[in-house]
């Protein structure tokens, strides 16, 4: 998610045919070869080309903080898993996903059970795929780029071409639509990080943009979600793996979605 030229000298040339062809070159015809190169133009340096000045790059990284979403230990000193209720709790957690799948949430669905399953594996949905493309047309996602371009389009504005996007100028995406499955896959997002290049055409500049949205599944305290929470948290946290066998664990999740660079908000 990345070529070679060949160059064939005379010298090679001369290799492969006969020496004394290559050898009975005039001396007249390589003085007029070299007089030749001698008053032949230089090419343009590609650094200081007017196609190579005008691109520009774009790097901005909002990393995801240590946060409760990440807990692996229980908040209660001396908690011991009890076997009855981790059985119970992870009966709980697949009805739930088998719930989500019935109702058009497939990538709720998945993630939970990854959870369940305790490995702690990252888990990366690429541009392109379904839930790439419904961030990108939701609200919270075209909020986030707009504020995001326009910062981008403040330091073109004043000359700069390796635009760098500070921590501050990256608001996270928050998927407030309960109606929807990025709500229950992923609700407030943690972090994020841009990339981006492009160049100016004709005044304008355009490009593309990538975003790769960032986040830690798992339960903090405070996540209630229709009463399935707490159960989670307990599996995650008192019955978490790897320190029990068959416990939950969290783990960092991401959505990747590109867009075109809007040479005007």
């Amino acid at each position: 998610m990345r070529r070679a030229s060949v160059v064939i000298s005379i010298a090679s040339v001369c290799a492969v045919a006969a020496l004394s062809a290559c050898s009975a070159t005039s001396t007249a015809t390589r003085t007029a070869t070299r007089h030749s190169a001698a008053t032949r133009h230089p090419t343009a340096d590609p650094a200081q080309s007017p196609a190579a000045s005008s691109a520009f790059t774009v790097t901005g990284d909002r990393p995801v903080p240590a946060n409760g979403s990440q807990d692996t230990n229980a908040q209660t000193p001396g908690a011991a898993c009890d076997a009855a209720t981790l059985t119970a709790d992870n009966a709980q957690g697949m009805r739930v996903a088998d719930g989500f799948t019935l109702a058009g949430f497939p990538v709720a669905a998945d993630l939970l059970e990854h959870f369940l399953k305790g490995t702690g594996a990252e888990v990366n949905y690429r541009a392109q795929s379904q839930i790439s493309q419904e961030a990108r047309a939701s609200t919270a996602f075209r909020s986030v780029n707009d504020t995001v371009q326009q910062a981008i389009r403040g330091q073109l504005k004043a000359g700069k071409t390796r635009v760098q996007l500070s921590s501050s100028q990256l608001p996270t995406v928050a998927f407030e639509s309960e109606s929807s499955d990025l709500y229950w896959a992923f609700r407030g997002t943690q972090g994020l990080t841009v990339t981006g290049r492009g160049r100016r055409v004709k005044g304008r500049y355009t490009g593309t943009l990538t975003y790769v949205i960032r986040d830690s599944y798992g339960f903090p305290a405070s996540d209630i979600l229709d009463g399935f929470g707490p159960p989670m948290r307990y599996l995650q946290t008192v019955c978490g793996a790897p320190q029990h066998a068959g416990g939950a664990h969290w783990f960092p999740d991401t959505i990747t979605v590109t867009v075109p660079f809007s040479p005007r908000g």
